[in-house]
């Protein structure tokens, strides 16, 4: 009998380490397998034959080699234009999806031997908030914190994420609605019930104050812009049309020609012999190159008018880009910039121009000014990078020395919302002190530098 049962034992035994054998081997494949995948954001742009294009992103799997090996639907849960039911077609919510993707890299796939995750359904809240941690106290690449509205973004989305995912399937999920936010109600001015979601997460971080370099004297704009003549003529036009018209970079590489076959990207009213308004059509995105690699985005769709104290420098640029650029572009799109291949511009590519013109040319020729401004400020450029936000920047701060109002920066600048534009009035006194007469002064400038570089009578 005893050695029946001793038989028995040992039975078990083998049986509970064959168990714990295949328990640990399938751990090892599931580690070894979700070390080879990562979620990720795919774009897909998808043409029209009047050469307007859509892009739609979706959340999808990839391996080792950067290879799409599933594609999922969980871009359907972004909380997106939860109000109504019209959605514009133009919203793919292309940035809610990297907050996605990060979430999700973080507890199924870096964080899975803390965790165990196998499916989405299993996240917790404790997990939750271990990622909105990690996101706040991690070093970004170039080695800075995450700011404070960057975390609460991220936070609102994931939050909007597994709240829209509920709705669906509750039953099934690890968090409730109590874990993911708390509601509020409120009364509008109307007598209206207002519902508002708040996120139960509590994140500390180390938030940096927002320090970019972009102040440009106007004495240091005008260095720039001779050296763009000099040395990249293709987009000295793109640097004034940000610094006369706040275009945003991506904007610039989505303006066309005025004979462009998709419309007119740029039109200019005279009366008299004299220019009254220029405005740049940046109502669409159109497909600008054959290849369908995307030039930019478009933050706000508009028609944005060039400044009127600027509209005279602004022409005689324009007419120097004119006869520079000639026929050397697509002629199905007319692209008002081009690369060295003939195709539109892109909008790294006119970041990495402007880069290579800032450290190539024009901090040397400000450290060999007669200006200890330019100088010192040539100085500044090796400690900081300067790109071509910046011209936006310059362009903001003229329209506040200006006198523009609340109202009159957001017109002019584009913005979808009046919070820009009050913190630069509220900056006003910080801002460049002595204001001249920029137009008269770009104006004689650009007469001697585009005569010089063009030739006056071409």
């Amino acid at each position: 009998m005893s050695g029946k049962l001793s038989f028995q034992i040992q039975n078990m035994e083998e049986t509970v380490m064959s168990i714990y054998k295949l328990e640990a081997a399938n751990s090892r494949r599931s580690r070894e397998w979700r070390t080879l995948y990562r979620y990720a954001v795919y774009e897909h742009r998808l043409p029209l034959d009047d050469g307007k294009a859509y892009s739609r992103c979706f959340v999808v799997i990839k391996n080792q080699y950067d290879v799409i090996v599933r594609f999922t639907s969980l871009h359907n849960y972004i909380d997106a234009y939860t109000q109504g039911v019209c959605i514009p077609i133009t919203s793919d919510g292309r940035k809610k999806l990297h907050h996605i993707c990060s979430m999700l890299n973080y507890i199924l796939i870096e964080q899975y031997e803390t965790f165990g995750v196998e499916h989405i359904f299993s996240i917790k809240k404790e997990m939750l908030e271990a990622f909105f941690q990690d996101y706040a106290l991690g070093k970004q690449a170039n080695g800075t914190y995450r700011d404070k509205q960057t975390v609460n973004r991220c936070v609102a989305v994931v939050t909007g994420f597994f709240r829209k995912l509920s709705l669906k399937y509750g039953g099934y999920m690890e968090l409730s609605a109590s874990d993911l936010y708390s509601e509020k109600t409120s009364l509008s001015k109307r007598g209206r019930i207002q519902r508002k979601y708040i996120p139960n997460f509590r994140v500390r971080g180390a938030f940096p104050e927002k320090t970019i370099f972009r102040d440009i004297p106007t004495k240091v704009l005008q260095v720039i812009i001779s050296n763009a003549f000099r040395y990249t003529p293709e987009i000295a036009f793109a640097i004034c049309l940000q610094a006369f018209a706040g275009l945003r970079p991506g904007e610039v590489c989505n303006v066309r020609q005025e004979c462009s076959p998709l419309g007119s990207g740029l039109s200019i009213t005279t009366v008299n012999g004299v220019v009254k308004k220029v405005e740049i059509d940046l109502s669409t995105e159109y497909m600008l190159r054959s290849d369908g690699i995307r030039c930019g985005g478009i933050k706000k769709k508009r028609r944005q008018r060039v400044y009127p104290a600027f509209l005279t420098a602004f022409c005689q640029v324009y007419e120097f880009h004119k006869r520079r650029l000639q026929n050397d572009y697509e002629t199905d799109y007319c692209p008002m910039f081009v690369d060295s291949n003939g195709k539109a511009m892109t909008y790294s590519s006119y970041q990495n121009r402007f880069r290579c013109l800032i450290t190539e040319h024009v901090r040397t020729a400000l450290l060999n000014h007669s200006d200890p401004e330019c100088r010192l400020y040539g100085q500044l450029l090796y400690e900081n990078p300067l790109g071509p936000h910046a011209l936006r920047h310059w362009f903001s701060v003229q329209l506040v020395l200006m006198g523009e109002d609340i109202a009159g920066l957001q017109y002019w600048r584009g913005d979808s919302s009046p919070d820009s534009a009050l913190v630069y009035l509220q900056n006003k006194g910080d801002l460049v002190k002595e204001l001249s007469a920029a137009n008269e002064l770009f104006a004689n400038f650009l007469m001697n530098e585009g005569g010089l570089h063009y030739g006056k009578n071409n």
